[in-house]
């Protein structure tokens, strides 16, 4: 069963995309990962970036929800350092 994301970080921060990859190397967390106070979520901001977001989101499969719904970080969603 697919869930909608909440924006916990689990997957940009154990296992950053390759997009993130191809822009920045193999870095264990990705620059463009941010955690927004305000929501109480993590954005992209290679997705939120009008130069890049068309190709990240496709590439990201954005939308089409959550790829680990069972990883416990989704009850607990806070800023990770």
């Amino acid at each position: 069963m697919t869930k909608a994301c909440v924006g916990c970080g689990w997957c940009c921060l154990t296992d950053p995309c390759m997009d993130s990859h191809r822009r920045y190397g193999y870095l264990p967390r990705c620059p463009d990962l941010r955690w927004d106070e305000a929501q109480g979520r993590y954005l992209c901001d290679l997705m939120l970036d009008p130069e890049t977001a068309d190709e990240v989101r496709t590439g990201q499969q954005e939308g089409q929800g959550c790829c680990a719904p069972l990883n416990g970080w989704r009850d607990e969603v806070r800023n990770r350092g």
